[in-house]
């Protein structure tokens, strides 16, 4: 196996790979990648077990002969890094040897018997297909899937987000919710339909292929996905379990609600939280009165804050709302307008946020306790 590539072109291809890798897994295959040579294609593979990754190169390659290797990755990736030739060689040395060279350079590499590497489908024909706006995508990742719970348990409904095109006519859904705070995207839709919770770190990747500009194609079948963006494909197993059903408390009419300026509310929360940040449950104490909120934030180490803000449109009775302060503020940072919308009926009740004349992105945070 030997072929001739541009430097740039195998470490774009190869970077994508290699964030997949599990580099503290005790197995080897883990943290390899399989690449493959013939007709006039370079297969680069990867796979951690959740997600499994095929890249192709066609454009400024020369292969020499064909033939397969598997090679730690990101040793690979870091030696052509430090390249600075515009041009590198990859060939096999007495089948035990990888070897990488350019015109002043070369280093030698053990390699894996890769006849041992698995063999992962990546075949998708007559799955189902469809394409997302690459806005909702985007939303979704900075928006949403910071929310869910991180966990190594990827079977969790709660460690993704739910896509749902079933629900509403013409729109699409998404929802991210860790059971203590959500937030939900709704956008028109008028392709196929389908429900799937989609992980958190597949959505990490896919915000990486979003940056590259292309059209993204999803392929469904059951609890199966694969992703294509050019030469570019990402299987992964969907996770399974029933996704709360988190849009009912969001549907809800509340019986009160204020407006207040989002850079004075956020700046608010911000200052307080460098007292209450010190307790393992930060939180802030919304003492709310028609035309005004008072915010508290205490913490038994640090001391205490207070500040008081105008508000519009709330006409009930004074009333004290106790919140998790960094899940307040994770959810006030995401709201666009100039404007947050406080919605609520009492105080051991959801309180709704939402983006002044703007329905498509709302958040929910549950009360700590009743006050």
């Amino acid at each position: 196996m030997k072929f001739t590539i541009k430097r740039q072109q195998f470490t774009n291809a190869l970077k994508f790979n290699v964030n997949i890798i599990d580099n503290i897994n005790i197995n080897p295959l883990l943290n390899s990648v399989l690449l493959k040579v013939g007709n006039n294609i370079l297969t680069i593979i990867s796979s951690n077990n959740t997600i499994s990754i095929q890249n192709q190169v066609k454009e400024s390659l020369e292969i020499v002969s064909d033939g397969k290797v598997l090679v730690k990755g990101r040793i690979l990736f870091n030696i052509l890094s430090k390249i600075k030739e515009e041009e590198i060689t990859f060939e096999i040395i007495d089948n035990s040897i990888g070897r990488v060279s350019s015109s002043s350079f070369s280093s030698d590499i053990n390699i894996l018997d890769a006849t041992s590497y698995p063999n992962i489908n990546f075949s998708h024909e007559g799955w189902q297909k469809f394409s997302l706006p690459q806005e909702l995508l985007g939303s979704v990742v900075s928006k949403l899937a910071p929310i869910t719970v991180h966990t190594n348990e990827y079977n969790s409904p709660l460690a993704g987000v739910l896509f749902d095109a079933k629900r509403l006519a013409g729109c699409i859904e998404a929802v991210g919710t860790d059971s203590f705070h959500l937030a939900y995207l709704k956008r028109e839709y008028t392709g196929e339909q389908f429900k799937m919770v989609l992980g958190s770190e597949v959505l990490k990747h896919l915000s990486e292929l979003s940056s590259l500009g292309k059209n993204i194609v999803f392929y469904l079948n059951n609890f199966h996905l694969i992703i294509e963006v050019d030469n570019f494909l990402l299987s992964c197993r969907l996770i399974e379990g029933e996704y709360p059903s988190a849009i009912k408390a969001i549907e809800m009419e509340q019986q009160f609600q204020f407006q207040v300026s989002k850079s004075l509310f956020n700046n608010a929360l911000d200052r307080g939280m460098i007292l209450a940040a010190g307790d393992k449950k930060p939180t802030v104490l919304l003492h709310i009165t028609p035309g005004k909120v008072k915010l508290t934030c205490r913490s038994i180490e640090y001391g205490s804050s207070y500040e008081e803000l105008d508000i519009n449109g709330y006409e009930g009775e004074s009333i004290n709302i106790l919140l998790n302060v960094k899940y307040l503020s994770d959810l006030i940072k995401n709201i666009d307008s100039e404007k947050v919308v406080f919605a609520f009926t009492a105080a051991n009740k959801p309180i709704i946020l939402k983006e002044e004349n703007n329905n498509n992105y709302t958040s929910l945070i549950l009360p700590i306790r009743n006050i």
